[in-house]
């Protein structure tokens, strides 16, 4: 039997076993257009065979078949998550509708290499989108206490991120929140873009931990003390907060920026003028090496 025979023979039975896994109920539907990279690994594999056809090596050949094989499997497995929220290629959506038995929303994401917008806070405890040609994330949705816990963890390219396919279009996620719940946000990753607008949203913790990454962020007045946390290397960050609420920042290395722009310093923070008499009140721990910084009111 030759490689070549050996390798159709092998083609035919992965086909086979992902049609019977697909139609027992093991993988979903939804790794199809994972396997357009299924492509470049059998070029991969018959180049193999090619090579070692006719040679003391020839147990090669027979070996790229299995190459064939257990990536198209794993493909199969990795692309298809089980995820009723949709395939790679199509957009898809994600909500939970308002519970009255819900008293706090705390939202965990992960955004590696994704562009984040979050903005007009609606009835519903979360709501999402998702853009075509983007992996969906992982989501998880429980209520523990009172509190809804969510989080959104975005899913490396195939084979653990080896793999990965750009396209021209953005590839993003929109996302969000109750209008009523109190919400605390944890967004964590890096290389991405994340534009928060929080103006709606009665948010009162929040971190973000982001590298390499470009970020907007509009703040609102809907909770008398908010808690902010950034950290981020080489991130360019732009604030907005509204000329009314005071501001208290913990930073090092914009001495300069923030006599600039009005503020003092006061116990080892800068702080807004006027800010021990506002009743709305932003305290800011920043602790990043930015590549940009700028605060602006509205």
């Amino acid at each position: 039997m030759t490689p070549a025979r050996f390798r159709w023979g092998i083609i035919l039975i992965l086909f086979g076993l992902l049609l019977l896994l697909q139609n027992l109920n093991f993988i979903s539907d939804y790794y199809w257009d994972d396997l357009v990279i299924f492509f470049s690994i059998t070029l991969i594999a018959i180049g193999i065979e090619k090579i070692f056809t006719r040679t003391k090596l020839q147990f090669l050949s027979y070996a790229s078949s299995f190459l064939i094989l257990f990536s198209g499997l794993g493909i199969a497995f990795v692309g298809s998550y089980n995820d009723p929220r949709g395939d790679f290629s199509s957009e898809s959506y994600f909500e939970r509708k308002h519970d009255d038995s819900v008293r706090r929303i705390s939202a965990n994401l992960e955004v590696d290499g994704t562009d984040l917008t979050i903005r007009d806070s609606g009835g519903e405890i979360v709501y999402a989108s998702f853009d075509r040609f983007t992996r969906k994330p992982e989501i998880d949705y429980e209520v523990i206490d009172n509190t809804a816990e969510v989080s959104f963890i975005s899913r490396y390219g195939i084979l653990g991120g080896f793999i990965k396919l750009e396209f021209d279009e953005s590839q993003g996620w929109d996302l969000s929140f109750s209008e009523e719940i109190p919400l605390e946000l944890y967004c964590r990753g890096r290389d991405s873009d994340v534009h928060l607008n929080m103006a709606t949203t009665p948010l009162y913790n929040l971190i973000l931990d982001l590298d390499e990454s470009d970020i907007y962020l509009k703040l609102g007045d809907l909770v008398p003390n908010l808690s902010v946390k950034i950290n981020g290397v080489d991130t360019k960050l732009k604030l907005r907060v509204p000329e009314h609420v005071g501001i208290k920042i913990n930073a090092e290395g914009y001495e300069s920026y923030f006599k600039k722009v009005g503020m003092t310093r006061k116990n080892g923070w800068y702080i807004s003028d006027g800010f021990d008499t506002v009743d709305i009140k932003v305290e800011i721990d920043l602790e990043a090496d930015l590549r940009s910084f700028s605060i602006d009111y509205f």
